[in-house]
């Protein structure tokens, strides 16, 4: 029997990160790396249940990024751009992550992305945590390396933390975080954390058939 390819993982004891390596270590379908950066986080434990290798690393080192992905097949990305409030630094992970997949012939590359909104506006508008995301899915493309991006909206989760609506004074409504905003009926896309998976398993897939 062939052995099972091995997909990298960046962002495994993540929200998106960890729902993608539970979605590909359940479907059986592949092995998953990781790149661990603190391993006494609650989710490698999950990890380790699940049969996951990692390494343990940091996304803005090049020997790290070249451990996880040497071997593997095809990676699932995410970066933070929250981590530092710094768009040059997710640019900086993104772009090592494309080089290192190009120098070592990975075969697919799914990319947690969003559009750049500078370049798209002309420059009229500037929104540096999805600008970032942009610059990095454009270099991809631009470099040769295969590549597919998903677009994940907000969590629904948020709605029970920092997004959590207070109800107004006068009771027929909500607004976030006590400000002007108010909703009644708006459609949304937002997205429950826990089944994000899929997605990129989906994009694994279907490549290596």
């Amino acid at each position: 029997m062939a052995s099972k390819k091995t997909i990298a993982v960046f962002g495994a004891t993540g929200a998106q990160g960890g729902s993608v390596a539970r979605a590909i270590l359940e479907s059986k379908k592949f092995k998953v790396r990781a790149l661990i950066r603190d391993e006494t986080r609650p989710n490698v434990q999950m990890l380790r249940e699940l049969g996951a290798e990692w390494v343990k690393g940091d996304l803005n080192d090049k020997a790290s990024v070249e451990a996880v992905l040497k071997g593997a097949y095809g990676s699932f990305m995410v970066t933070n751009f929250w981590d530092d409030f710094s768009k040059e630094k997710e640019v900086f992970q993104g772009k090592l992550v494309a080089d290192t997949a190009k120098s070592l012939g990975l075969k697919h590359v799914v990319y947690s992305g969003l559009e750049n909104v500078w370049r798209l506006t002309g420059g009229k508008l500037e929104v540096p945590h999805f600008d970032g995301k942009g610059e990095v899915e454009e270099y991809f493309w631009s470099i040769g390396v295969p590549m597919t991006s998903v677009r994940i909206a907000a969590y629904f989760e948020n709605f029970l933390g920092p997004w959590k609506p207070v109800k107004a004074s006068d009771g027929d409504y909500y607004t976030l975080d006590s400000t002007t905003f108010s909703w009644k009926k708006l459609p949304n896309s937002e997205s429950f954390n826990r089944d994000l998976g899929f997605l990129p398993l989906t994009g694994c897939v279907t490549e290596d058939r």
